[in-house]
């Protein structure tokens, strides 16, 4: 995936829902064919941007922030970013 398309297809995320922008799965490896180091880079980059923008973000990681919180990622779900407006 180029940077062109990560940009876009988080900009696409924004746009439907600027609340919440939950990337799937299916979404990275099944439909843009991301192997399992492309689909890991390309979460660690959408974390960075989407920290930037001012949007929590919860993550698969083993070393995730989100002890202390109630939000929990579904089996199909990589990464959530939730910004308050």
């Amino acid at each position: 995936m180029t940077l062109n398309e990560f940009t876009n297809f988080l900009d696409k995320k924004i746009q439907e829902n600027e609340r919440c922008i939950k990337i799937t799965f299916y979404e990275l490896r099944i439909k843009y064919d991301l192997s399992e180091q492309e689909t890991e880079e390309f979460i660690k980059l959408a974390k960075i941007r989407l920290t930037n923008m001012g949007y929590e973000v919860y993550t698969r990681e083993v070393n995730n922030d989100s002890e202390n919180n109630n939000i929990q990622l579904k089996d199909n779900e990589l990464l959530i970013g939730i910004r308050e407006l």
